[in-house]
């Protein structure tokens, strides 16, 4: 099946021919598409089956590629959002042990929640989507 790609307001846009439209994809793509807009028409293996990084596509003329800086940002915000319950968990414990008056405890909590900070100083080194998902700090398990 084929696909019309396009980019306008720096957004890649896929559109699929409805299986009761009768148009030809051309047809699609001319009513479909901003008349102002450069498209291409592909073969939908060519688009990414994977919707993590949907944001950090990008299209060149015939394909979507992923921009890996900005795939990398996004598994980083995935980071971010996996951290917040482990630090509001680690917020409660630390109060206690305030309350409690452990130091020891009160050192122990805040060196886990330093290391929960610095996880997004975690390099990604894998370019490709499956390397950068690949990589899951142990912190944050």
């Amino acid at each position: 099946m084929k696909k019309i790609i396009y980019k306008q307001n720096g957004f890649v846009f896929v559109v699929s021919k409805a299986p009761w439209n009768t148009d030809s994809i051309d047809g699609v793509a001319k009513k479909d598409v901003p008349s102002d807009v450069e498209y291409s028409i592909i073969d939908e293996s060519l688009v990414p089956n994977d919707r993590t990084f949907r944001d950090a596509w990008e299209y060149s003329k015939d394909r979507i590629t992923i921009n890996s800086d900005k795939a990398k940002a996004i598994w980083k915000d995935k980071w971010r959002e996996a951290r917040k319950p482990l630090l509001a968990s680690l917020d409660i414990e630390f109060m206690k042990a305030v309350e409690s008056a452990d130091t020891e405890k009160q050192a122990e909590i805040a060196s886990k929640k330093q290391a929960l900070r610095d996880v997004t100083q975690t390099e990604i080194v894998g370019n490709t989507p499956e390397e950068i998902k690949a990589v899951w700090p142990s912190v944050l398990n």
